[in-house]
């Protein structure tokens, strides 16, 4: 469920939202507000709906107290716990960042882009992604730009970055633009509810 459809998406199951303005007797930070109404969300669903887990993912878009207010959203009283496990996910700067952590070139044609890039940017864009701050779209340090170079704006092309990229690879490349972060919060949540060990 996309953040922008929360509203919608809770009028059409006639289900009233309000979100906590203080967070233990704190005002929330950035996001903590957005984050509450998304688990609340969650939470209202009859118990054959209910998730086992809601994930909260972000673009900090160098916002990075936006980490803050999701935490925050997620914590609660003793005794009021969120009837789910929480995840978060915070992209610094943006989602694009994540999806270079994994790029590996698989022709000579996405090597010699990757040369470029590494070239005009003065660092390669897949190890330190989150070096890729730019606000105005199209620059050249724009993760969506760098992104859409790589993989010719292909989705399919994007998705065999985090589909068949080691996660060692993701782990090394994710560690400053808050994947792998979320990767450990997955492995802590998310794969024990599959049954694996």
């Amino acid at each position: 469920l996309r953040w922008t459809d929360l509203d919608r998406a809770a009028a059409a199951r006639n289900l009233r939202l309000r979100p906590r303005s203080r967070f233990g007797g704190e005002p929330g930070a950035a996001d903590a507000a957005a984050a509450d109404k998304a688990l609340q969300f969650a939470a209202f669903l009859a118990p054959d709906e209910r998730p086992a887990a809601v994930l909260l993912i972000r673009d900090s878009d160098d916002q990075p107290e936006r980490r803050r207010g999701l935490a925050k959203a997620s914590t609660r009283e003793p005794g009021h716990a969120w009837p789910f496990h929480v995840v978060i996910g915070l992209a610094h700067p943006k989602r694009e960042a994540w999806v270079l952590a994994g790029f590996e070139p698989r022709d000579p044609d996405e090597h010699a882009r990757l040369a470029t890039l590494r070239s005009e940017l003065g660092h390669d864009p897949c190890t330190s992604s989150d070096q890729l701050t730019a606000r105005t779209p199209g620059s050249k340090r724009d993760a969506k730009r760098v992104l859409a170079h790589l993989t010719n704006a292909s989705l399919e092309r994007e998705a065999t970055c985090w589909q068949t990229t080691p996660l060692a690879r993701l782990h090394a490349h994710g560690e400053a633009n808050g994947l792998s972060a979320y990767l450990r919060a997955v492995d802590e949540h998310i794969v024990p509810l599959l049954g694996h060990p």
